[in-house]
C-alpha cells in the first residue's frame, strides 16, 4: 500500500470518528451553526479526499452527504433524527469500504447497489423538504415508490421471459449450451441517466463494452417525438443486454453506474422452452426454488414450535410471518397474503403461536414438514437459515446471537471505534523523546571521560576496562534508540512532491507554456521538520522556474528545442544529508543582465561590476530585493522569491548552490541534513581551546608543511589536489592576536570547510575527535556573537562553542 493511501486511511478514520461526535452533539444542539459548519466541513473534506482515488462507491455516498448537510447548513433541510440515522449508516458503510482497502487495496465492485441505495436515501431527505418528493412516497416501502424502479429479480424475471421469445434462434442455443456448461447468464436492463451526455459518459459504448455480450438491443423510453421537437441532449433509450459474464464481473463494469443498471440470473430453463412467452415465470423459476422454499416454511415452523419465553415470544412470531409474507410474494401467491396477516395479528395478540401455525399447517401442508431445520432452543431464531455468528455479522450486518439488529455493514455501535492499526501521536512528544535521547547521547560521552581519570589519577585500571565495556553497550543502545526514534520522525519527500503536479499544470497554462514535470526519488525520507521546511522554498523555485525559466512554445522551437520544456525535481540522499535538485532546460539566466540590474538597484558597484565572475553574478538573484522582471505579476516579479528560499534552507542548517547556464537552464541544489536532533561536529583545538566545527561544513583534515604555504596578494593559500585554496587562521578570525602552532614536523593544521561552492582553509593548533552534542542557540547577552551558532555540553562538563562557518568567513 503506497503512503499516499495509507495517509488517506489513517484521516478518513479520523474524519468518521469526528462526523459521528458531531452528529451527537447535534442531538443537543439541533440549531448550532458551528456545528452544522464544522460537520459539513468534515464530509466535505472526507468526499474530496476519496476523490483522489478510484472509489467510486466511496465517493458517491460522501457527495450525496455532503449535499444534504450543505442543505442543512443553509436552513433548506431540517435536522432530525431520521437525517442522523442515515447519516450515520452512511459513515458506518464508508468505514467498512476503509477496512477493506485496508485488507485488499481495493474495493469489490459488490458493495455498488448498496452505495446507491444509501446515496439515494440521503438524497430523498433532500428532496422531500425542496418538494420534489411527497412525504408519503419517501416513507412508503421500495416496491411502492413511483420513482425508484423494481429491482428485485422477481420483478425483472417478469419483463424477461417475454423478450427471450425476441432473441435469435442461433443465440438461444448458444446461450442454452453456455449454461449447460455452468456458465451463468444474465439479462441486464440498463437505463442511462437523461442528462448522461453531460456527464461524458457514452451510454452506446457502455453497452457495446458489457463483457461476454451475447445479444443486446435499444428500445425507446417512450414513443419517439417528431424530429423537430426532439431533444438531442437527452438520453431517451434503454438497452435489453444478455451476457455470459459472471456476476462479479458485471458488477466491476457497471460499478460507476450501479442506480441505472438491473441484472438477474436467467435460468437456463428458460433458452431451452421452445415458446417462452407462453410459460409462466412464477412456473419456471419453482423447479429451482421448490427446495429452498420448503427449507423456509419448515425453518419458519420449527421456530414456531419453540419453547414459549416471554422475552422472544412475540420477536419470533413476527420473524416467522415477515419470512412466510415474503415467500408467499415471491411464489406470486398473493392472495393468501390477507390470511397470513390476519393470523399474526391474533398470534401476538394471544402472545403464543398456535394461531400461526394453524395457518402455516393449512396452507402448506405438503411443504411444512419436508425439510426441518435444527434450531437451536436457546438462541433466538429470527434468521431464516440460522447462518454462523461470522455470517450474520457480515452479511447481515448484526451477530447470530444479537436479540435486534443494531449494527450496520458489520458494525455496531460499540464496534465503531476499531482497534488502531497506527497511532497518532502528539509531535511535541516526539520531539521530547528526541531531546530526551540527545541528552542521553551527550551523558554517554561523560563516560570515557571517567575511564581516563580512573586509570590516570586513580590508577584503578580494571575499573577503566569495566567502565569502556559498559561504554560500548550503552553507546549501542543509545544509537539503536536514536534511529528508532528519528524513523517515526521520518517521512518521504513525496509528502512535498505532490503538491507540484497540479502547480506545475494550473501555472504551465496559465502562462501558455508547455512544462513536462519529471519526479524523481519520491520514497527519500528525512526528518519531518526538515521535509516540511521544503514546501515553502521549493514552490517559490517551482514558480520562478515556470515564470521566468521556461521560454514560450515559439521561442523553444525557433532554438531547436522541443516545445515542452521539461522541470525535473529530484531527491536523494548523500552522505547523511537530503539533496533535492530542480533543474529545467529552460533560457537560463543570463549573467549579463543580472549584472546590469544588480548595478541598477545599487547592490554593486562599478568596480565590483568588472571584477564579478559569471558565478557570482547568477549568485546575486539570492540577494534581497532583486529581480530582474519589469512588470510585476502575481507570479514573481516582486522581488521575493529567491532570497526567502536561502533563508528558509539556512535556518535548517541547509545549504543552496544555483547554476546556470545562458540558453541551457538552470539547476538549484539544495542540502539539508537529515535531522536537527543531534548534530555531530568536530572539535578542533586552537590557543588552548577547543571549538566545535559542524561537519556537514567539513570536507577534509589535512596537516601542510610551513614551507608549502605561499602568500598571495597577502592573504595565505596553499595548493591541494591541483586547486588553490585560500587559508585562513582561526585565532585571527576569531581576534586572538596569537599565531597558529606546528608540529614537530613543522606542518600546520589545516581544516577544509565548505562555503558555497568554494573550499577555505581554516589554520588550527590540532584536531580532536568528532562527538554528537545537543546544539543549544546563544541566548541573552550571548546571542549578539554572530561567531557561534551555538553552544553545548560535554561529558565532562564543560561548554563547548559551536563556531558559524558561514559567519566568521563572511
Amino acid at each position: 500500500m503506497n503512503p499516499l493511501l495509507e495517509q488517506f486511511l489513517s484521516e478518513a478514520r479520523d474524519f468518521l470518528q469526528g462526523i459521528g461526535e458531531k452528529l451527537m452533539q447535534l442531538e443537543d444542539a439541533p440549531d448550532d451553526p458551528e456545528l452544522m459548519t464544522a460537520l459539513f466541513r468534515m464530509v466535505h473534506t472526507l468526499k474530496g479526499n476519496s476523490g483522489l482515488f478510484e472509489f467510486p462507491e466511496m465517493t458517491r455516498v460522501l457527495h450525496a452527504g455532503e449535499d444534504l448537510m450543505d442543505g442543512v447548513r443553509h436552513g433548506q433541510v431540517r435536522y432530525s433524527q431520521e437525517l442522523a440515522d442515515r447519516l450515520l449508516d452512511a459513515m458506518d458503510f464508508v468505514g467498512m469500504l476503509c477496512d477493506e482497502i485496508e485488507a485488499n487495496g481495493r474495493i469489490g465492485a459488490n458493495h455498488s447497489a448498496d452505495s446507491a441505495r444509501l446515496a439515494e436515501s440521503l438524497r430523498q431527505l433532500n428532496a422531500r423538504v425542496e418538494g420534489a418528493a411527497a412525504d408519503v412516497g419517501a416513507d412508503a416501502p421500495p416496491q411502492q415508490k413511483a420513482t425508484e424502479p423494481a429491482s428485485t429479480d422477481a420483478a425483472l424475471a417478469e419483463g424477461v421471459l417475454p423478450l427471450l421469445a425476441d432473441i435469435p434462434e442461433s443465440v438461444r442455443l448458444d446461450a442454452y449450451g453456455r449454461a449447460g456448461n455452468a456458465i451463468p447468464l444474465h439479462w441486464i436492463h440498463y437505463t442511462p441517466a437523461e442528462e448522461c451526455f453531460f456527464q461524458g459518459d457514452d451510454p452506446f459504448f457502455q453497452a457495446r463494452g458489457t463483457p461476454e455480450l451475447l445479444w443486446g438491443r435499444i428500445t425507446a423510453r417512450k414513443p419517439w417525438p417528431k424530429l423537430a421537437e426532439l431533444d438531442a441532449y437527452r438520453c431517451a433509450v434503454n438497452f435489453q443486454i444478455l451476457t455470459a459474464a459472471p456476476r462479479a464481473e458485471l458488477d466491476e463494469y457497471f460499478r460507476y453506474m450501479p442506480d441505472q443498471v438491473r441484472m438477474v440470473q436467467v435460468p437456463p430453463l428458460l433458452f431451452a422452452l421452445p415458446e417462452p412467452a407462453t410459460i409462466s415465470p412464477a412456473a419456471v423459476m419453482a423447479s429451482e426454488e421448490a427446495e429452498a422454499l420448503a427449507a423456509l416454511v419448515a425453518a419458519q415452523r420449527n421456530i414456531l414450535t419453540l419453547p414459549i419465553e416471554a422475552n422472544w415470544q412475540l420477536g419470533r412470531i413476527r420473524a416467522a410471518a415477515a419470512a412466510l409474507s415474503g415467500c408467499l410474494k415471491a411464489s406470486g401467491d398473493l392472495a393468501a397474503l390477507p390470511g397470513l396477516e390476519a393470523a399474526t395479528a391474533m398470534a401476538l395478540e394471544e402472545a403464543a403461536p398456535a394461531r400461526l401455525l394453524v395457518w402455516l399447517d393449512s396452507r402448506f401442508a405438503e411443504t411444512a414438514h419436508e425439510a426441518p431445520v435444527e434450531v437451536e432452543p436457546d438462541r433466538p431464531a429470527a434468521l431464516v437459515h440460522a447462518p454462523s455468528e461470522a455470517e450474520a455479522e457480515v452479511k447481515y450486518g448484526r451477530r447470530a446471537d444479537d436479540g435486534v439488529v443494531d449494527a450496520k455493514f458489520g458494525r455496531r455501535a460499540e464496534d465503531a471505534a476499531a482497534g488502531a492499526k497506527s497511532l497518532k501521536v502528539d509531535q511535541a512528544k516526539i520531539d521530547r523523546l528526541m531531546n530526551l535521547i540527545g541528552e542521553m547521547v551527550v551523558s554517554k560521552n561523560a563516560l570515557p571521560y571517567l575511564a581516563g581519570r580512573a586509570e590516570t589519577v586513580f590508577g584503578v585500571r580494571d575499573l577503566a576496562r569495566e567502565i569502556k565495556s559498559q561504554y560500548a553497550v550503552i553507546n549501542r543502545i543509545a544509537e539503536e534508540m536514536q534511529d528508532a526514534i528519528m524513523q517515526v520522525r521520518m517521512m518521504p519527500v513525496s509528502f512535498v512532491f505532490q503538491r507540484f503536479p497540479r502547480l506545475v499544470r494550473d501555472i504551465s497554462r496559465k502562462l501558455g507554456k508547455e512544462v513536462n514535470l519529471v519526479l524523481e526519488g519520491e520514497q527519500t525520507e528525512a526528518d519531518k521538520n526538515i521535509i516540511e521546511s521544503l514546501g515553502d522554498p521549493l514552490v517559490h523555485i517551482v514558480r520562478n522556474s515556470l515564470d521566468h525559466g521556461f521560454e514560450q512554445p515559439d521561442v523553444r522551437r525557433a532554438a531547436g528545442k522541443p516545445a515542452a520544456g521539461t522541470l525535473t525535481i529530484r531527491a536523494s540522499q548523500e552522505s547523511g544529508r537530503v539533496v533535492i535538485e530542480i533543474s529545467d532546460d529552460g533560457k537560463g539566466i543570463d549573467a549579463a543582465v543580472i549584472k546590469r540590474k544588480a548595478y541598477e538597484k545599487g547592490l554593486i558597484d562599478e568596480a565590483a561590476l568588472e571584477r564579478l565572475s559569471d558565478q557570482e553574478a547568477v549568485d546575486l538573484v539570492f540577494a534581497s530585493g532583486f529581480s530582474t522582471m519589469e512588470v510585476v505579476s502575481d507570479l514573481s516579479g516582486r522581488g521575493v522569491g529567491m532570497d526567502v528560499v536561502r533563508t528558509a534552507v539556512e535556518k535548517v542548517n541547509g545549504t543552496v548552490v544555483l547554476e546556470s547556464e545562458k540558453g541551457k537552464g538552470t539547476r538549484i541544489r539544495l542540502s539539508l541534513p537529515l535531522s536537527m536532533a543531534v548534530t555531530n561536529v568536530m572539535i578542533v583545538e586552537s590557543d588552548g581551546q577547543i571549538f566545535g566545527m559542524p561537519m556537514d561544513s567539513v570536507v577534509e583534515t589535512v596537516r601542510v608543511p610551513r614551507n608549502a604555504i605561499r602568500t598571495i596578494k597577502k592573504s595565505l593559500a596553499t595548493v591541494l589536489r591541483g586547486r588553490i585554496v585560500p587559508l585562513k587562521s582561526i585565532n585571527t578570525l576569531l581576534g586572538l592576536d596569537v599565531p597558529p602552532k606546528a608540529n614537530a614536523e613543522d606542518e600546520l593544521a589545516v581544516l577544509v570547510v565548505r562555503l558555497g561552492s568554494e573550499s577555505v582553509g581554516l589554520l588550527v593548533d590540532d584536531f580532536r575527535a568528532t562527538v554528537d552534542i545537543i546544539l543549544k542557540p546563544m541566548m541573552g547577552v550571548l546571542a549578539g556573537l554572530s561567531s557561534y551558532s551555538g553552544s553545548a555540553l560535554m561529558g565532562d562538563g564543560s561548554v563547548l562553542m559551536v563556531l558559524d562557518v558561514k559567519e566568521i568567513l563572511g
